[in-house]
């Protein structure tokens, strides 16, 4: 129920946060973006069914969202990104839809309101595209950036392009989209467009092994850095 911040070679720097659910407290923070325009940190708070804001150095700024169904409210959030427009993109998992604020929490719209999704858990945009995993039907859709459905890929499976409960996803300098394949204890890696491209991981403990791995990042020299969950650790990779 904390955020710790960390230089890009691991070393510790800060933490903020703790249990509960007042203002900059946390009840199992589930998604994070950085917000380039205004340096602040957006924090999914899940279990509190809100978006916290902090300054880059952890101090509470504001927060929106509550729990419901209404469009602004959520229902266990999970995933959060930020856009080219600097839009706070959020998977409302609970409600099953992608939601999309301003980044002073002023809802804007939504996405998938037709039973299009199970249990969306991120979603990012990259050019004019908008890239949700869904985790409970395994696979990932693609919109426009007007919502407007263009095509899925994936299936349940360990096979490449296949997956078990696709988490966060993140566009590395490629252009190529890395999905974190959680429960198949890996990392694979797309085209735009769906075709497979590579994988890395397996199950394990041992150094470059995974044991559902949540997120992934890229460093702006290009490294991918890898939250690997129950290894209570996070991996960079070249």
């Amino acid at each position: 129920h904390r955020i710790q911040v960390f230089s890009s070679d691991g070393t510790y720097l800060r933490s903020f946060g703790r249990k509960g659910d007042k203002q900059g407290e946390f009840n199992f923070p589930a998604g994070i973006a950085f917000d380039l325009t205004s340096g602040n940190i957006l924090v999914v708070d899940s279990n509190n069914h809100r978006v916290q804001l902090f300054s880059e150095q952890g101090e509470y700024l504001n927060h929106f969202g509550e729990q419901g169904n209404l469009d602004h409210q959520f229902k266990s959030p999970r995933g959060l990104s930020v856009d080219s427009d600097c839009n706070v993109i959020v998977a409302d998992s609970g409600n099953k839809v992608i939601k999309i604020f301003s980044v002073n929490g002023q809802f804007l719209r939504k996405i998938g309101e037709e039973g299009l999704f199970k249990k969306p858990w991120h979603c990012v945009q990259y050019d004019n595209y908008l890239i949700v995993s869904d985790s409970d039907e395994n696979c990932i859709k693609v919109f426009n950036k007007d919502g407007h459905f263009l095509y899925k890929f994936g299936k349940t499976g360990s096979g490449d392009g296949e997956f078990d409960a696709p988490l966060c996803m993140s566009v590395n300098k490629a252009g190529h989209l890395m999905v974190c394949d959680s429960g198949n204890h890996r990392v694979q890696v797309f085209e735009l467009s769906g075709k497979f491209v590579t994988k890395f991981g397996t199950k394990g403990s041992g150094l470059g092994e995974f044991n559902e791995p949540l997120s992934a990042a890229i460093l702006s020299d290009g490294r991918i850095v890898v939250s690997d969950f129950f290894n209570h650790r996070i991996q960079i990779f070249e």
